[in-house]
């Protein structure tokens, strides 16, 4: 059972998709940082790269966006496509680079329509394209392209070709269009005023990509609510319920244009309780900002997020099963695949994946785990590629990455350790602070010091390490004092004047 519940501040919206009462997908968009992704731009060619065979185009934003040589539409040798993630992506990328020179179609300063395919992480700029794509509710119009296609999720053979001949019928002269999977089982009169009405969009947009000097926004996709009700509120969702009274009679005018059947499964929350607290989305959110995420049995998993890659270890924990160890290991490897899929999905992980489960003997076994994985795998939206279950129980796989995961959208990196995750120990820094106050006395003539250190460090000069301390102080004929501070951190030394209080510096 599908149902999305929907939280609306002047701050933030935030959208969560529950699969059998459970969080399984989170989306945040926050108004000091809006996602652009499906807008349409004017813009101008900063600078052509031959050596990458890419572009930076500017597009009215601080940071240009980067447009590669394959997602150049309109050009000799575009071949087939595929419609991936809301984007129009040629089958033979790669070959399709190399057919291609950047430097022969585009110059500096030359204009051209674009299309955000994915938001800046990091410090990229957002990823453009020329295939332009608008979005309706049953099928893609694409402009740049003149295939047909049929959403790949849609399996029966005697359906797709019935949606082929509707899309030929109803398709405007000199576009593409493709059958999303909401389309399976509607009629030629849904699918006819779709196409119609994205057809006078791309006509907008056009009109204006010749009127507006560039840079310029020419079209801007719905927002994050509508965006999620027109994409995946289908048949298979059973209920939407969304605290905002405004936001909940948009969605209903929205439908009453494209999907009437579906008002009755919206509901609005009424009440002071918040809406996430009702049900029990906001303590989900928070165990998925922690490394380690508990099973049913006793076991765990454990999630390290690297510049590279993400690894995940399986353990069993608390687990010692009732029987023999490889049935304890298979039954712990067989939730833990249930749970990464749902943690891949929710903190939305992406690049490489390697996931240490634990080593089995049994080839059947293995072969049982990979196909869980992959059933469990399913429903993630986003791409994935799974490996084979290695001699060690190793398994690689990826994910499409599209935007920040969950853990760096709500966190940032601790100004301590900057993001490493350690800070040095009370032990090393008292070690340190030794060897730096030697390292002063040799410069310093200062002969009475105050030492201001974090009262743990403090602790341990007065303790264990004083006659390292005062063998120092005998040695440089030296008076040291130990102050301790109760908000220094354990890394934070200070070495004053004693008469004079001022800091000295090595």
């Amino acid at each position: 059972m599908k149902e999305f519940v929907v939280n609306v501040t002047d701050m933030e919206t935030r959208i969560a998709l529950l699969e059998d009462k459970r969080l399984a997908e989170l989306t945040i968009e926050r108004q000091e940082s809006r996602s652009l992704v499906g807008n349409i731009y004017k813009g101008r060619v900063e600078s052509v790269v031959p050596g990458i065979q890419a572009a930076f185009i500017d597009i009215g934003f601080e940071k240009n966006g980067f447009l590669y040589v394959s997602d150049i539409a309109g050009v000799e040798g575009t071949g087939d496509f595929v419609f991936e993630d809301g984007v129009v992506r040629p089958k033979t990328r790669r070959r399709r680079a190399k057919l291609l020179s950047i430097e022969k179609l585009l110059k500096k300063n030359q204009h051209i329509m674009v299309q955000v395919s994915k938001d800046r992480l990091g410090t990229k700029g957002v990823r453009l394209t020329n295939f332009i794509t608008l979005p309706g509710r049953y099928v893609v119009l694409m402009p740049t392209v003149s295939q047909l296609g049929v959403s790949r999720k849609i399996e029966s053979d005697s359906e797709r070709d019935r949606l082929k001949k509707i899309l030929q019928s109803v398709r405007p002269k000199g576009v593409g269009l493709i059958t999303r999977t909401a389309g399976e089982g509607k009629s030629k009169g849904d699918f006819a005023g779709d196409a119609k009405y994205l057809s006078k969009v791309w006509n907008r947009t056009k009109a204006r990509m010749e009127s507006m000097k560039g840079p310029a926004l020419l079209h801007e996709d719905l927002g994050p609510i509508l965006r999620i009700v027109r994409d995946a509120f289908t048949g298979g969702v059973s209920k939407l319920t969304i605290d905002d009274e405004d936001e909940y009679s948009r969605i209903l005018n929205f439908l009453d244009a494209f999907a009437p059947s579906l008002k009755k499964r919206c509901k609005l929350h009424r009440g002071n309780r918040p809406i996430f607290d009702k049900y029990g989305i906001e303590d989900e959110i928070e165990k998925a900002l922690h490394r380690r995420v508990f099973l049913k049995s006793g076991g765990h998993i454990c999630i390290d997020q690297t510049e590279a890659l993400v690894a995940i270890d399986v353990n069993t924990g608390k687990f010692t099963g009732k029987s023999r160890l490889e049935e304890t290991v298979s039954r712990t490897n067989l939730e833990a695949a249930d749970e990464i899929a749902r943690q891949v999905r929710l903190r939305d992980l992406g690049g490489i994946i390697v996931i240490d489960f634990i080593d089995m003997e049994s080839q059947k076994n293995r072969r049982e785990l990979m196909e869980r994985l992959k059933k469990a795998l399913k429903d993630d939206r986003a791409k994935t590629t799974v490996s084979e279950v290695s001699e060690l129980g190793m398994i690689e796989m990826t994910r499409k990455r599209v935007k920040h995961n969950l853990v760096k959208a709500l966190s940032q990196p601790c100004p301590y350790c900057e993001g490493g995750g350690l800070v040095r120990s009370v032990t090393t820094k008292t070690f340190d602070m030794l060897r730096q106050l030697q390292s002063l006395f040799c410069h310093c003539k200062e002969k009475a010091l105050i030492v201001q250190v974090h009262p743990d460090v403090a602790r341990r000069l007065r303790r264990e390490n004083k006659d390292a301390l005062d063998g120092l102080a005998a040695k440089f004929e030296r008076e040291i004092s130990i102050e301790s501070v109760s908000d220094f951190h354990v890394h934070d030394v200070k070495v004053l004047s004693a008469r004079t209080r001022k800091e000295l510096r090595a």
